[in-house]
């Protein structure tokens, strides 16, 4: 069993983590989490209330308490206490961010809590899909004689419906180019096939557009001052681009559809989610860009961006994901190099 001496030994190398990643001073690092974390006016408060609330004869009373609970993860069974500090984590940021004499990014905040407090993964917004994340592939253009060129898979994440498309590109330098030429090949080779789109009015043609408008958009340097080079993603040994967007209502398919879980902040900032799913990793990001809250970019603008290109795709849904009441844009798109280097989009 855990003892009050390790608990306290715990929450002075959080504060002094806390301190070192922020490069702030010890004893304003000490206020700043106490406060923030623990809901104490000062550390040495911290330290007191810990105290009281240690009872050696029950451990219940650490693992059931508001706020010291937190001092348990990676001590025993923490999934619940987990999941309280995904819920809680952005007011925790807030208030030590109301605190600050200096301003830091809401998202790196957010970032450093996770760290200090032992879950380097969520300190990165990985996420781990599990055993159980099982994507259902199916051909979106049925009619083809190759069926697998291009194929689609449903999944829910925060009550909504997502649409994954995944265009085959077998060859290993990907480029502008490169899918321009493989779209041509393809276009040519099935000239005159009826499609048999599983979306009705949809064409390999609109696919075509939408793919190249959609790669161009995070390969041209557009949204980030660093072109991104997507990696490609693995279904059934064969290369494809994967896309996703939020999927209307009426075209969810009757398919097995996963539920991905994750927690979008309501902070303003691009929120990049690493879905690692079966060994293999494409990119959740939202952005909120609702008109109640302070918004660094001008929304509308940055909404017109992404619909007309990713989100411009034929079963795109246009309505905006809400967690929570509050919304966000959002989408998928394949993982690159840089996304482990800080780079956001």
């Amino acid at each position: 069993m855990i003892s009050l001496y390790q608990l306290k030994n715990k929450l002075n190398k959080q504060a002094k983590d806390f301190s070192l990643l922020l490069d702030i001073p010890d004893l304003y690092a000490q206020g700043l989490w106490s406060r923030g974390v623990y809901s104490c006016i000062h550390f040495t408060q911290a330290h007191e209330r810990l105290h009281e609330a240690f009872d050696s004869h029950n451990l219940n009373s650490i693992l059931e308490h508001d706020s010291f609970k937190y001092l348990m993860i990676n001590e025993y069974d923490d999934r619940e206490i987990i999941e309280s500090l995904h819920k809680r984590i952005t007011s925790m940021a807030s208030e030590i961010e109301s605190l600050m004499l200096v301003d830091i990014d809401t998202l790196e905040l957010i970032s450093t809590i996770y760290k200090v407090l032992g879950l380097p993964e969520d300190a990165q917004f990985i996420v781990n899909t599990g055993a159980d994340f099982r994507l259902e592939w199916r051909p979106y253009f049925d009619a083809f004689d190759d069926q697998l060129i291009v194929q689609y898979a449903d999944l829910k994440l925060h009550g909504c419906y997502y649409r994954l498309i995944a265009s085959k590109f077998p060859f290993e330098q990907l480029s502008i180019e490169n899918v321009k030429k493989y779209m041509y090949i393809n276009h040519v080779n099935h000239e005159g096939e009826f499609e048999g789109c599983i979306s009705e009015g949809n064409s390999f043609s609109k696919h075509e557009d939408w793919l190249m408008l959609t790669f161009e958009l995070f390969t041209s340097g557009k949204v980030s001052k660093i072109p991104f080079n997507p990696i490609t993603f693995k279904i059934e040994g064969m290369r494809y681009l994967i896309y996703g967007f939020p999927l209307v209502p009426s075209l969810v398919s009757d398919w097995h559809k996963p539920e991905l879980c994750l927690n979008v902040k309501n902070v303003d900032g691009d929120q990049k989610f690493i879905v690692r799913i079966d060994q293999q990793t494409l990119v959740f990001y939202a952005r909120r860009v609702d008109t109640n809250f302070f918004n660094t970019i001008d929304y509308e603008e940055y909404i017109s961006l992404y619909q007309s290109t990713v989100l411009s795709h034929f079963d795109v849904d246009n309505s905006l994901l809400k967690v929570d009441g509050v919304k966000y844009l959002s989408f998928f798109r394949p993982f690159c190099a840089e996304d482990m280097k800080g780079a956001y989009v």
